[in-house]
């Protein structure tokens, strides 16, 4: 029996969406929708005449790639800010299935070698710029954790009119299987897959399907 046109034409448009919202939902470490910004950790803070907003990307943030990327604008709509100097300051808070890290203030070590233990490097700063930024409006550091579990990351801003700091906690875990962005585009995917051959099937003259009965 061959597959109505309106029907198949159906399913092959919810398969489409299907395929269309889950690739739209990879991953943020894909880029494909994203150059800087990504999940969105300070909103609008005010740091003398500047508003700065920080993000981070990848979602989830795994230990071998962190891009935070900060938006520094005027206060009252004067645009984008340039010429500031702005650091990035990590540091490893709680060691997964361990608990708080005993250690000194990381203000006060900020510019020594950093500190390792079985959870890996532990507290170290860098430096964002624009040359890091993929979006001229941003100024970006991109660097690697190193390690699982909750970092603070604290973002220092100086700059001719104004300073300040802020800062943020944020969960560093290894990606599982469906974390690969590859492999999800691929499932995506099998369902186009599965009604083109369907289809393809129905309409075969020589398939069982397709035989009148009698």
């Amino acid at each position: 029996m061959k597959a109505h046109p309106l029907a198949s034409a159906g399913v092959l448009v919810v398969s489409s969406l299907v395929a269309l919202g889950a690739a739209l939902t990879l991953p943020a470490s894909t880029n494909f929708l994203l150059a800087d910004g990504g999940t969105l950790r300070v909103a609008n803070v005010p740091m003398g005449a500047y508003r700065i907003n920080v993000y981070t990307d990848p979602t989830p943030i795994t230990p071998d790639s962190i891009d935070v990327s900060i938006l520094a604008t005027f206060e009252r709509g004067r645009g984008v800010a340039i010429g500031l100097d702005i650091q990035v300051l990590a540091r490893l808070v709680t060691i997964p299935g361990d608990g708080r890290l005993q250690g000194d203030d990381p203000m006060g070590r900020i510019d020594q070698p950093p500190r390792t233990d079985l959870a890996g490097e532990m507290a170290f700063r860098r430096q964002a710029t624009r040359e890091q930024a993929e979006d001229p409006r941003f100024y970006a550091a991109k660097f690697s954790l190193g390690a699982e579990g909750d970092w603070e990351i604290t973002v220092v801003v100086e700059g001719p009119e104004g300073a300040g700091e802020v800062s943020f906690e944020v969960v560093v875990r290894q990606a599982g299987l469906l974390g690969n962005p590859y492999l999800i585009l691929f499932l995506s995917l099998v369902p186009i897959g599965l009604v083109g051959w369907w289809l393809r099937r129905s309409s075969d003259p020589s398939s069982p399907s397709s035989r009148p009965e009698g």
